[in-house]
């Protein structure tokens, strides 16, 4: 019985690793599913779920976890299981939803958002629509926004 997805959702993430992905796509991934949902990447499935395996340099999890840890800001800490499917190793990395938005170490802000055909995509996460997600978190007071002064409650 297949323990991985059979295909990608909005917090379910596929990435190809047979030529290893790079370190700034891999952590790009990871940001972009911590500010929307949170959700699993799945390192080593192509993305019509074919399982083809972690990449040899990649099936260290402390060294994932470091690697993502140390090139996000604020530092995402992520869960990662090693499974073995269909005689493949494969990551599978659990991204915690962030209650604060998340960048790559090199200023790349992204969501997750469904297309038109229901597929999942990483798309730029515009400053426009930073505060449309602090208020969905609760993070956001609209009476101290409207005022130029506010005394905590």
């Amino acid at each position: 019985m297949r323990i991985i997805p059979q295909q990608e959702s909005l917090t379910i993430e596929f990435k190809s690793d047979q030529s290893r992905l790079s370190d700034r796509d891999l952590v790009a991934t990871v940001v972009c599913l911590a500010n929307t949902d949170g959700g699993v990447l799945y390192l080593g499935v192509e993305d019509d779920g074919t399982i083809t395996g972690t990449h040899a340099q990649r099936q260290s999890p402390a060294a994932l976890s470091a690697l993502i840890a140390n090139r996000t800001n604020p530092p995402i800490s992520v869960r990662i299981n090693i499974l073995q499917e269909e005689d493949h190793t494969v990551a599978a990395i659990e991204v915690p939803k962030s209650p604060r938005l998340v960048a790559t170490s090199d200023g790349l802000l992204q969501r997750r958002r469904l297309q038109a055909d229901g597929t999942p995509q990483c798309v730029p996460f515009y400053p426009h629509e930073f505060i449309s997600r602090q208020s969905s978190l609760g993070l956001l007071d609209h009476y101290c926004q409207s005022r130029y002064w506010c005394y905590p409650r």
